[in-house]
């Protein structure tokens, strides 16, 4: 398939070093200690069919001339993230018309944080037809809607040509957590505490061993063929990729994410 072809060359391309960040209100990276650097925690646990292992969180430069997040002034990133009535319906029914299984559910909101939560949250329980997203989780529906696109055009076809047939789940760690930067108490919100992310721990397939997203230097393996595709072929549709080699808090799974900045800049790392 050419969706396939193409995710494959693209594994190529991809640097290494980097770190979840939308930079929001910085612009280029600052002196560490005014403006501290972000790393991911550890997702929740990987399920047992998919492996086991997580990595400590490590620092990493923030990457030169990120340009900030494209956010409203003057509202909590909750409100300011939230989808009106047309908007919503046509996600929802794009939604719909892929094949996903999903729920509307009520808006989380964490009294006391204008940050956090999502005003109309889906609650995904398959990405595609047979597809299942495992655990079941809150997202906002623009990151369930590029989950769902991204699945049908890349992440199947790719699996076309793993020959171990069909995907029938994606394991995820985490999508929906309030939380800041580096668990700190204060100072800027992962896209995590949006519903804008999804820790993708594995791949579960209808005839053969899953693939659990892990550091593999060039093992030369058809699993490690189907992982750097499905990575690289991430950033043709989210705007933050993240995961092995990128660093030691990334090493067991990629971290996919909708931030939109200035300038429709991508981190892909």
């Amino acid at each position: 398939m050419r969706a396939a072809a193409l995710a494959l060359l693209l594994a190529a391309a991809l640097p290494a070093g980097a770190q979840e960040t939308d930079l929001t209100n910085g612009g280029t990276a600052a002196d560490p200690a005014e403006n501290p650097i972000e790393t991911s925690p550890a997702p929740e646990e990987r399920p047992a069919n998919v492996g086991a292992g997580t990595s400590a969180p490590a620092v990493v430069p923030e990457p030169e001339g990120a340009p900030d997040a494209v956010r409203p002034a003057g509202a909590g990133v909750r409100d300011a993230l939230a989808l009106g009535d047309a908007d919503h319906a046509a996600c929802l029914a794009a939604l719909d018309a892929l094949g996903a299984v999903f729920a509307e559910a009520e808006p989380i909101i964490e009294e006391g944080d204008p940050d956090c939560g999502i005003l109309r949250p889906v609650q995904l329980e398959a990405v595609r037809p047979g597809v299942a997203f495992s655990p079941p989780a809150p997202l906002r529906c623009p990151a369930a809607l590029a989950l769902a696109e991204w699945t049908r055009d890349f992440a199947e076809p790719a699996a076309e040509r793993l020959g171990r047939g069909a995907i029938t789940a994606i394991d995820h760690g985490s999508t929906y957590v309030c939380r800041r930067r580096n668990n700190a108490p204060d100072g800027k919100p992962s896209e995590h505490s949006f519903g804008n992310a999804i820790d993708i721990m594995g791949f579960r397939f209808a005839d053969g061993d899953p693939v659990a997203v892990q550091p593999r230097e060039r093992d030369g393996t058809m699993a490690e063929a189907f992982q750097d595709a499905v990575r690289a072929s991430g950033c043709l549709e989210f705007t933050t990729v993240l995961g092995p080699r990128t660093d030691e808090a990334h090493a067991d799974h990629l971290h996919f994410d909708i931030v939109e900045r200035q300038g429709g800049f991508r981190l892909c790392q």
